[in-house]
Parts: C-alpha cells; sequence; structure tokens
C-alpha cells in the first residue's frame, strides 16, 4: 500500500521526534529529506555502538573474575585489569594537552573498592 504524502510526514515526524531529538515541527520542516535520512542512518549506528558498549562491559564483567589455574584471581588490584593513566596518557598522545595525575587519595579508594569487589565476589556475591 502506498502511504499519502500526509502519513509520510506524519511518520517522518514521529521518527524525528522518537529518535532525533526533535523538539518541534519547525525543526523537522527546516530538515531536508537527505539530512532526515542521514541522521537517521547515524541514530542506527550510534545504537550499534551502544550495543557494543553493553556486549563490551558483559565480557569485562566476565573477564575480571577471570582465575588462573590455582583458583587465585588474575587480577589482583584494579591497575591490573585496566591502567586509567596509560589510557589517559594514549588518548593525549600527540596533543599539546596535560593529563592531572590521580592523587594518592583517589588511587586508594580505587584500590579500595577493587579489594571490597573481589572479596564480595569471592564470598559468592552478586552486584
Amino acid at each position: 500500500m502506498t502511504k499519502t504524502s500526509r502519513q509520510f510526514y506524519e511518520d517522518l515526524a514521529i521518527n524525528a521526534f522518537r529518535f532525533l531529538g526533535c523538539k518541534s515541527f519547525k525543526e523537522i520542516n527546516q530538515m531536508t529529506l537527505r539530512e532526515f535520512e542521514l541522521r537517521m542512518i547515524a541514530f542506527k549506528l550510534s545504537q550499534v555502538d551502544e550495543d557494543m558498549k553493553r556486549h563490551e562491559q558483559a565480557f569485562l564483567n566476565n573477564s575480571v573474575r577471570a582465575r588462573d589455574n590455582k583458583g587465585n584471581a588474575i587480577y589482583k588490584e584494579f591497575i591490573d585489569f585496566y591502567d586509567y593513566e596509560e589510557r589517559i596518557n594514549e588518548a593525549l598522545k600527540g596533543t599539546d594537552l596535560h593529563k592531572s595525575k590521580l592523587d594518592e587519595k583517589r588511587i586508594n579508594e580505587l584500590k579500595q573498592i577493587a579489594r571490597n569487589l573481589r572479596e564480595f565476589r569471592e564470598g559468592r556475591g552478586t552486584i
């Protein structure tokens, strides 16, 4: 069944409000059809990115619980699993921005969080 131009416009408007964050008909009417199509493609790709982040998080949640053959935790400290400072350095490489180092208090807080999490999980707890 072929849509009427009114049905087509209403579908476009609904999708623009729902997925593209448009707040008014004025905003929708200023968009070209090509812009709408490209923005919808970008939205769909961003959904794929979000889905990938969720799957990556699930993978990391599983990895952080990894044990060696003796049953010992592979990651004893948070920094063994994720080196924040190194990641910041990599992200800023080639820029003229300077990173601010984690202060000792924050490092100790993160270490304590990692220890608490490990102890909780070793006690068969779940989050």
